[in-house]
């Protein structure tokens, strides 16, 4: 392959700006492309000032991005455009080069490369986009100074390209086949867990746990299971279609792996959004320096890791699994009762286009979650849980992108906002939603899941937030109704407990792999409803730490949080009853009952 330099134009644009009363406005163009049978670097997102604007994007080659700022009046006054480049070879890495300069009128590069005006900043200057990884960048342009009398700038950013081709990792993890070693889902006992596939229209039909259909992680096809209501449990044989009024709960599988630390030390990083390197094996690691290290499990202990390690996820080891079922939507509430805060399991149900149960506090979510299927080790969904599916969908192996979110204000399960506000291209759109949104079977909807399709797990991104079993020990300020004798008796086998010293900022008392501080580093800016919040380098995704007030984590995000909501989120909250709270369910069937 030719490993020659590319060089491609990125962006030209044209700025006129006048007396201190007008306005800046810039229109301009990126181009970026390098394409080879091997080797295709893409955009996968464009954010013009804070909001996802993926229109921006040439929507049949993903090779440009053409945009127009925001009006600039006031010096210091800034538009930014964040553009997100995937690149999709398996084979190689992309080293990208960004410099701009100032051009005359014929597009020649200027010998004045100084301007009173205006500044125009690439950040980086150069990016390394690892086969199969996303990265973001972003172009700044920034207001000065003003004129008396009217002028015009223009100026041309380019970015060099190199691909090469990647360097054996010093590992004895890597192999040629990640997927060799993909851990059989474990249905339990009793057959309560049925196996199913899933067709793109959401059509579901029973098969056989040894059917070569079920399941293939290598290709994002990840094994589904349901578990029927009891009055039909026993009645549907192999490849009969199940119908959905006869399915209370339905669960996706998550094999044991283990993955390569980037974010150790948390205020440096190698690298932000990119693709998390995964192996699936069903062996705990253990401390071979420059290979690996044993997963410390712990709030603020890192142990012996150190980035470019492989560790086994944490959300394996306190149930001593080889894998567990995650609730394919956000938990729902079967019944039209206005008291959801009751620890009955009964009206349990986890299935699309139903309303999530909010309104119940932690302890109650906890014991519902318990007593669900007490012989699968249902509970409450993990911290380290969350952080294990999330880091999943963002490798070769799921979506390896942010999720696109649940807008729908009716906390309904399984619905994903629309990219575009032309409706006529999408059927089964509804606008019950805040804005518009698809449900989970269509193109569209598939965009929420953790896969990129149908196969994924849902509402990971908007939708309700999520209460998940994690809280900072010692708070005065624990609305959850859990005794600290109550919690303390339970453990951290159902909880992930973080250090009595955690603060909102405290990213360094994370759990290697919950999905909090490894997503640093953090800046603390206002959104656009004028709040400050912290935001992390994944995306922006909201990102309080759990603190003495606000002891319990919650995920996700809201269906009104627009971009700050997504799969790494992590605000924080009291554990109380609150309207936009719902939860998650797992189960975690023992080695033994395989």
């Amino acid at each position: 392959m030719n490993k020659k330099g590319i060089m491609v134009a990125l962006v030209l644009m044209s700025i006129g700006f006048a007396a201190v009363a007008t306005t800046l406005t810039i229109t301009g163009t990126i181009n970026y492309g390098y394409d080879t049978k091997d080797f295709n670097v893409y955009f996968s997102e464009a954010i013009l000032d804070g909001v996802v604007n993926n229109d921006l994007i040439e929507k049949t080659e993903k090779k440009s991005i053409t945009f127009e700022t925001k009006d600039l009046s006031t010096i210091g006054d800034r538009s930014i455009l964040e553009y997100q480049v995937m690149n999709n070879s398996k084979q190689y890495d992309a080293t990208v080069a960004i410099k701009c300069e100032r051009v005359d009128g014929e597009g020649n590069v200027s010998d004045n490369q100084t301007s009173d005006y205006t500044e125009i900043i690439p950040s980086p200057e150069s990016l390394t986009v690892k086969a199969q990884e996303s990265r973001k960048g972003t172009v700044t342009v920034e207001l000065k100074n003003v004129s008396t009398e009217e002028k015009e700038e223009k100026f041309k950013c380019s970015l060099t390209v190199n691909p090469g081709e990647r360097e054996k990792e010093p590992s004895t993890y890597i192999a040629d086949n990640y997927c060799d070693s993909v851990a059989k889902p474990n249905l339990g006992t009793n057959d309560e867990l049925i196996p199913v596939t899933i067709s793109d229209s959401g059509e579901i039909t029973k098969v056989s746990e040894d059917n070569e259909s079920w399941y293939d992680y290598c290709d994002k096809k990840w094994a589904n299971a349901v578990i029927l209501k009891d009055d039909v449990s026993t009645s549907y044989v192999e490849n009969q279609k199940i119908e959905m009024n006869d399915i209370e709960s339905m669960f996706v599988w998550i094999p044991k792996y283990k993955y390569r630390l980037w974010n150790v030390n948390v205020t440096e990083p190698l690298y932000n959004a990119h693709s998390i390197e995964i192996i699936f094996d069903t062996t705990n690691t253990e401390d071979v320096e420059g290979v690996s290290c044993a997963t410390p499990g712990v709030s603020g202990d890192t142990g012996s890791c150190d980035n470019g390690e492989y560790m086994t996820h944490p959300a394996f080891t306190s149930f001593e699994v080889d894998g567990f079922w995650v609730g394919k939507f956000e938990t729902g509430y079967n019944g039209t009762t206005s008291n959801y805060n009751v620890d009955d399991s009964n009206n349990l149900i986890i299935k699309p286009n139903v309303a999530s149960w909010r309104n119940i506090n932690v302890k109650n979510i906890f014991n519902v979650s318990k007593k669900y299927k007490e012989n699968l080790q249902s509970h409450m969904m993990k911290n380290t849980e969350w952080g294990a599916v999330a880091y999943l969908s963002h490798s070769i192996f799921g979506i390896n992108k942010e999720i696109t979110i649940n807008n729908n204000n009716q906390y309904k399960t399984g619905y994903a906002a629309l990219p575009t506000t032309d409706q006529s291209d999408f059927p089964g759109v509804s606008g019950d939603g805040n804005g518009f949104n698809t449900t989970w079977n269509t193109e569209n909807g598939f965009t929420a899941s953790t896969t990129g399709n149908i196969t994924g797990v849902y509402d990971m991104s908007g939708g309700a937030w999520e209460y998940v079993a994690a809280y900072v020990q010692g708070s005065s300020n624990d609305a959850s109704t859990f005794t600290k004798d109550e919690l303390g008796q339970l453990g951290e086998k159902f909880f992930d407990v973080y250090d009595k010293e955690s603060t909102v900022k405290g990213y360094t008392k994370m759990i290697l792999g919950d999905a909090t501080g490894e997503m640093g580093p953090f800046d603390e800016y206002k959104d656009g409803d004028n709040n400050p919040r912290y935001h992390n380098r994944w995306y922006a995704d909201y990102s309080h730490f759990a603190d003495a007030s606000y002891p319990w984590f919650r995920r996700g995000g809201c269906f009104s949080d627009g971009v700050i909501a997504g799969q790494f989120g992590f605000p924080r909250d009291t554990g109380a009853v609150d309207r936009g709270d719902g939860f998650r369910l797992i189960l975690a069937p023992s080695n033994q009952t395989q």
